[in-house]
């Protein structure tokens, strides 16, 4: 999420649908995330989570030189347009960990921690660049959990989250309305959102 100045909520939505219709053809799923999806009355920017069709799309949807293009990794892109003061953040994961992209992407930061990575960890899993992985099978550095080389070939997987309410049943937790999620601190939400 960027700081800066904000839009209101519909032009955001009006931002998110534009750049999601550009990647309709390049994908096999896709969601708003952030703030717009909580539907926050205002918005910093736009964020989307989404399954590439293959291995090659986004470098079609998105090729060198892409205007904005200001980050072009193989999980996050992001891009900025001076001129609207414009953030849009684009993560890109697999099908099995789609659920948990677009829970923990939706936030707000302070619900994805507070509340799903929390639990993820009593349940004796972490957070690593592939995924949930179980703590035991992997080292803990700094704010960095790597899979030990030992299970690289042979981790212990989650069960696919191909919906976030997989996600969430995983977890033992019930589902909550993205629109509930814009935590602040102390569980204490931000009703901002659009009524």
């Amino acid at each position: 999420m960027s700081e800066g100045p904000k839009m209101k909520l519909e032009l955001a939505q009006m931002i998110a649908n534009r750049f999601m219709k550009h990647l309709e053809p390049f994908v096999s799923m896709m969601s708003v995330v952030g703030s717009v999806r909580r539907e926050v009355g205002y918005c910093h920017d736009v964020e989307v989570v989404c399954v590439a069709k293959d291995e090659f799309s986004m470098g079609l949807c998105f090729p060198e030189g892409y205007p904005g293009l200001t980050t072009n990794g193989t999980r996050l892109k992001k891009f900025y347009y001076p001129e609207k003061e414009l953030h849009i953040e684009l993560y890109i994961t697999t099908m099995a960990d789609y659920g948990r992209q677009l829970a923990i992407r939706t936030g707000s930061s302070f619900y994805s921690h507070a509340v799903l990575a929390i639990r993820w960890n009593r349940i004796g899993f972490c957070g690593t660049e592939n995924g949930l992985r179980r703590k035991s099978e992997c080292d803990h550095k700094g704010n960095i959990w790597r899979i030990k080389p030992e299970y690289k070939a042979n981790a212990t997987l989650p069960p696919a989250f191909d919906t976030e309410e997989h996600f969430y049943e995983f977890l033992g937790i019930p589902w909550c309305e993205p629109r509930l999620r814009s935590w602040v601190s102390n569980n204490q939400p931000e009703y901002n959102y659009k009524s």
